[in-house]
């Protein structure tokens, strides 16, 4: 009853947002007026630590209002229907990373809906956009609740889609190589386990953590879909297991039972 409140509560502020500023929720100024009623300096602190934002981290000068998801969420839900597409990619390009979030739900919510009715024309504007906006999707949350909804899907749906075969390569980005490696989620959850196993191959020499992280966490995926996925996997394994990065191994077994994951662990350590 308490959480029902509270919630309701937050609409309430929305709403009030919206009427004081005679506010359509069109104008992407006007959405990230909505999310200001959320900010909170103390949160917006402890967001700068967690995503890395300091000098030479991986989210180098972001910024942040302090939004919870929850609350980016809430506007999300009063948004989506209203904005355009080109008034989301706007928005996507704010200086702000939970602004950029929203507008990235906004087009997730847009995509989804395009994708229900078979709309090929929009599927693929939304797409166009969500592509070119590579520089702002900046941050491993940003790729992870939109990555896989969007490209993921498309690329299903187009298998002459090549692009992400591209990305996965080490010349570009690391928030470009995760976009293409968590987009095989929907891969996974498809049975359609090639290109996942080839962009995870990719990464097996890659640097960075939360690229390991990315390939166990898809290869995982993977071995929960089915008993293909969990035969594909194991024969991964045994192919790379001693090359494999720790945290990619940890996150790949980590539906195993302890005496599987012990088993990999070991092997691992073999001959190295």
């Amino acid at each position: 009853m308490e959480r029902k409140m509270r919630r309701f509560k937050q609409q309430l502020l929305v709403e009030e947002c919206m009427v004081r500023s005679s506010i359509t929720m069109r104008e992407y100024t006007d959405i990230e007026l909505a999310l200001r009623q959320f900010a909170d300096e103390r949160q917006a602190a402890i967001y700068q630590s967690f995503f890395k934002t300091g000098p030479g981290e991986y989210g180098e000068g972001d910024r942040f209002l302090g939004v919870t998801n929850p609350n980016v969420r809430l506007v999300v839900r009063e948004a989506w229907k209203q904005t355009t597409t080109d008034e989301a990619a706007e928005l996507a390009k704010s200086q702000w990373h939970e602004v950029r979030l929203c507008a990235l739900l906004i087009l997730v919510a847009q995509f989804e809906r395009a994708f229900k009715k078979k709309d090929e024309a929009t599927m693929q504007r939304i797409a166009s956009h969500y592509l070119s906006l590579h520089p702002y999707i900046n941050n491993w949350d940003l790729v992870d609740l939109s990555a896989y909804k969007i490209i993921g899907r498309y690329e299903l749906l187009h298998p002459d889609f090549t692009l992400m075969d591209e990305w996965i390569k080490p010349e570009y980005s690391l928030w470009q190589q995760r976009m293409a490696m968590v987009a095989t989620w929907w891969h996974a959850h498809n049975g359609v386990f090639n290109r996942l196993i080839s962009r995870a191959e990719t990464l097996l020499t890659a640097q960075h953590d939360l690229l390991h992280k990315a390939s166990g966490w898809m290869l995982r995926e993977m071995y929960k879909h089915d008993a293909a996925g969990c035969e594909t996997l194991l024969h991964f394994l045994e192919q790379h297991v001693q090359e494999m990065p720790s945290v990619m191994l940890s996150y790949a077994t980590e539906k195993m039972s302890v005496a599987e994951r012990q088993y990999w662990r070991e092997l691992r350590k073999q001959d190295k």
